[in-house]
């Protein structure tokens, strides 16, 4: 016998319970020789820099659904979970964590601050793994993996060797971003640009022979002065003509440069005239390496960007690049050298990692040619073998991919993969080895150094699909779930992850690493701002969940705002899908009371005749209808109009109109065949409706399946619903429309004409066409009883009802309702309803008049909310005109 259902749905007291019961089950763990068709993701690994954010949670929630949908489809599913060590962002957070204990990382031992950083590892790591799983996320733990662990770290340093040997790696002196707080060398994508405004300073370089005046430069890095090499000015400007070929002091230096000419110099900024400083800026480095007979300056910057060397005048050198600039700007002002300054706003790099202002410089790194590996990529994007959700981002996909630059890979900290190069310190030769070497491969010396640097994180996540699967061993998992499925991520990794991979896929293992890329938005709060601990109005998901429950945030995740686009998520969303969860949960208490201790389970949809309640046809093939479009949805990565299917049938057609037609023949009014088939078609549709929302909102529906007659020992193992096990009966659903529409307009009139709820008035109808008339007839005691009206007379075409009534006009016909006697004060009644009604419309109204609503909701949901704005307000107008009398209202 099933348990009893609780009353109230309280989360916290199913969630624990189930999430228990799947890992005891091994519910999620993927059978090692899968028989038939399988589907397989990987879990984008998490930092361990910190926590789960609600971003995490839209990922896993759409990643789960999917995981869910394809496993109860019976596919073999694997579902990979990990985390990622996030070098350079670790060893951040945890500089960050010591400075707050007055602690400074860099005076600790190298062995201390890896143990610090291990620990910091792995809490967050408990903190990640105890959110996931209070998510009910179903991934399979036994197959868990870190991208520090020993097969990681084999396939890392494989990896490297091979691309090394292929001169695909190489060490080089380039122009790259430097971070003087973390003094480590960036890729251009942990760069943010931003718009600032500074000093643009206008300084005379007097000629060098001395003759009176020079030539104006604009600046607003005064303080690398003393790096400069030359002045520039484009070979077609008229104002330098005649200083082309001249040579000038640099201002507060005794050295002079020559005044040469580059294509590419920007006339109106400025003077025209550009310093050329090429160790510290990329466009002056571009246009000395096209003038060979410039020599390459010295660096005047040292790694925590402080001026340094012989070039620089001894009273600025050991000064940090803020007080620089001012102690360079104040001489060049007592120098004279000043002309004027002004306000400019340029575009400024900034850390992502440290937020310091990045400094450009010469500096020998490691890179990987990407170039080279893009081909492949750009062809499976074209081809359809990789396929983009939502396809409006295959465009800025491929603007990257046709401007690649260089990966530069080193990092100079301590927290990584320990980069696979040894020095021989004999004949100082290069090797690139997986396992550190005893000799050098050259002159079989055995004094080897390693190079110090680390990899940057992304060199092992750009392998996570194939090295979590045992690449490169030959596997079973790799035999059997690579290529993966989908990706589901973010867009704002697009280039740092989502490419990579797909160029390390097809490198390695000659495929591509998934077939579809399913881009989510990004989850912002109820102003529109988006969600940051800064701001702090992005809540702990972990606190979220105690508070709500799991699926409360699932549900509010997927609906109703578009899952691939930004969007709000805060309280109203959340009661949204709170409420959603209790209307189910409601539903189940209502149909357990209705199913005899001894009622078989629903394995089949029970067999209609023509002769058969209309509701019950309706209902199986309005399922029926659902299902095709849910699969349809869900095929087409439209997770949003799934979500959207499913609660307009729960809501508005299973527990609105279907319980309510069908609570007397529930009860047994209609005799014992009709009660007995009201229950049978009950139980089929509600127990398939668990199934099919399972995916979405897995505890609830788990719960109130175990407390419903079934078969099976878990819900997540059971069968997906087919659209076929329901007839199609379109002539059902369109008379039950007639008969819905009829009783709501039934409604409509008693509630504007201020009926009294124990008054049944008598109804008439002109029916629209003599097959309308039909189903009025023989539905006019469902009609009649929901609809709270006496009796339902049918009237002629040209037939007018008796007395004074109210009227309204559908497509259906025109519908009149007896005027209620007056009694009492039946204005009062009409006035309050009034009141009511109008609330009810300027809320409508204002939600409506919401760009932020408008551009967000799905298209039915504005429509929905525009039909009822049009509803009430006709009830309005109908109430109005009562209340100014009987003419008005005639």
């Amino acid at each position: 016998m099933p348990e009893e259902i609780p009353t109230r749905f309280d989360p916290a007291a199913i969630e624990a319970r189930w999430q228990k019961a799947w890992a005891e089950g091994r519910a999620f763990e993927a059978t090692h020789d899968p028989k038939g068709a399988t589907f397989s993701m990987i879990l984008p690994p998490p930092n361990v820099t910190g926590v789960l954010t609600l971003g995490h949670m839209l990922g896993d929630t759409v990643m789960d659904l999917l995981a869910r949908w394809h496993r109860m489809r019976g596919e073999g599913v694997l579902w990979l979970p990990g985390v990622d060590h996030a070098g350079l962002s670790t060893q951040v957070a945890v500089r960050r964590e010591l400075d707050r204990q007055g602690v400074h990382l860099e005076d600790l031992p190298r062995e201390e601050i890896l143990q610090r950083i291990l620990t910091w590892k792995n809490d967050r790591e408990a903190t990640i793994r105890a959110q996931t799983e209070a998510g009910g996320f179903s991934v399979d733990w036994s197959r868990y993996r870190y991208t520090m662990d020993p097969g990681s770290t084999r396939a890392t340093r494989e990896v490297f060797v091979r691309l090394y040997r292929e001169g695909l790696i190489y060490r080089g002196e380039r122009m790259v971003h430097w971070d003087p707080k973390l003094r480590t060398a960036l890729s251009d994508l942990e760069v943010v640009h931003r718009e600032e405004e500074a000093e643009l300073l206008f300084v005379t370089y007097p000629w060098a022979d001395g003759s009176p005046g020079g030539i104006v430069v604009a600046t607003v890095r005064p303080e690398t002065i003393f790096g400069d090499v030359a002045v520039v000015v484009h070979p077609d400007d008229e104002r330098h003509r005649d200083a082309v070929g001249r040579s000038v002091r640099v201002p507060l230096t005794e050295r002079t440069v020559p005044i040469l000419t580059d294509s590419t110099i920007d006339r109106e900024f400025g003077n025209g005239a550009l310093k050329l400083t090429p160790r510290h800026d990329p466009v002056d480095f571009a246009i000395a390496q096209r003038h060979p007979e410039i020599a390459m300056p010295p660096t005047i910057l040292d790694t925590s960007a402080r001026l340094v060397g012989d070039w620089v005048p001894e009273r600025f050198r050991g000064l940090a690049r803020v007080a620089a600039r001012e102690a360079v700007t104040k001489a060049l002002s007592d120098g004279g050298f000043m002309v004027r300054s002004e306000r400019y706003h340029h575009s400024v790099g900034r850390s992502e990692r440290s937020d310091a202002v990045v400094e450009p410089i010469l500096s020998t790194q490691w890179f990987v040619k990407l170039s080279a590996l893009a081909p492949p990529v750009i062809d499976a994007v074209n081809t359809g073998e990789v396929r983009i959700h939502p396809e409006r981002w295959v465009r800025t996909f491929h603007r990257w991919m046709e401007n690649l630059q260089d990966w530069c890979i080193s990092r100079q900290v301590v927290w990584g993969h320990p980069i696979p190069v040894y020095f021989c310190d004999s004949c100082h030769a290069t090797q690139a080895s997986v396992d550190a070497p005893v000799r050098c491969e050259h002159c079989g010396g055995i004094h080897l150094t390693q190079d110090p640097d680390v990899l940057d994180t992304w060199f092992t996540s750009w392998l996570w699909p194939f090295v979590t699967m045992g690449w490169p061993e030959t596997t079973g998992d790799l035999a059997h779930y690579y290529p993966t499925s989908v990706l589901v991520t973010g867009r704002d990794i697009m280039f740092f992850w989502v490419a990579r991979m797909l160029m390390a896929g097809f490198k390695f293992t000659g495929t591509a690493p998934f077939s579809d890329v399913y881009f989510t938005g990004m989850l912002r709060d109820e102003t529109g701002r988006k969600m940051s601990k800064h701001l702090g109005n992005s809540p702990d998901p972990l606190a979220l969940i105690g508070e709500r429950g799991a699926d409360t945030l699932r549900f509010a995740v997927l609906h109703p705002n578009p899952v691939d686009q930004d969007g709000p998520l805060g309280p109203a969303t959340l009661d949204a899908g709170r409420n959603f969860l209790t209307k189910l949960w409601n539903l189940g208490r209502f149909a357990s009371t209705h199913l005899p201790d001894g009622t078989e389970p629903a394995l089949r949809a029970p067999t209609l005749t023509p002769g058969s309640a209309l509701e019950n046809r309706w209902i199986l093939s309005r399922w029926h209808s659902t299902v095709r479009s849910l699969d349809e949805a869900l095929s087409a990565f439209e997770f949003t109009r799934a979500a959207s299917l499913l609660y307009g049938f729960v809501w508005h057609d299973l527990a609105d109109r279907y319980v309510e037609a069908s609570k007397d023949a529930l009860r047994g009014t209609r005799g014992a065949a009709a009660q007995r088939e009201a229950r049978e078609v009950l139980h089929f549709v509600l127990e398939r409706t668990l199934r099919a929302l399972h995916p979405m909102v897995p505890h609830v529906t788990e719960a109130l399946w175990h407390l419903l007659p079934h078969d099976g020992e878990l819900l997540t193992l059971a069968a997906w619903p087919r659209a076929d096990e329901a007839p199609a009966d379109a002539n059902s659903e369109t008379s039950a429309e007639l008969v819905f529409d009829a009783i709501r307009t039934y409604r409509n009139l008693r509630a504007e004409g201020g009926i009294a709820i124990a008054s049944l008035p008598v109804a008439y109808v002109r029916p629209a066409s003599p097959a309308d008339a039909t189903v009025y007839a023989a539905e006019s005691e469902t009609i009649r009883r929901l609809a709270r009206i006496g009796e339902l007379r049918l009237l002629a075409a040209r037939e007018e009802p008796p007395g004074s009534t109210a009227r309204a006009v559908t497509t259906g016909g025109e519908f009149f309702l007896a005027r209620a006697t007056p009694s009492g004060e039946p204005e009062e009644g009409l006035a309050k309803e009034r009141v009511k009604l109008a609330g009810l419309l300027d809320k409508t109204r204002e939600r409506l008049s919401d760009p932020t609503f408008r551009s967000r909701a799905p298209p039915h949901v504005v429509a929905e909310a525009e039909e009822k704005a049009r509803d009430l307000s006709e009830r309005v107008r109908k109430i109005d005109d009562l209340l100014a009398g009987p003419a008005a209202g005639s």
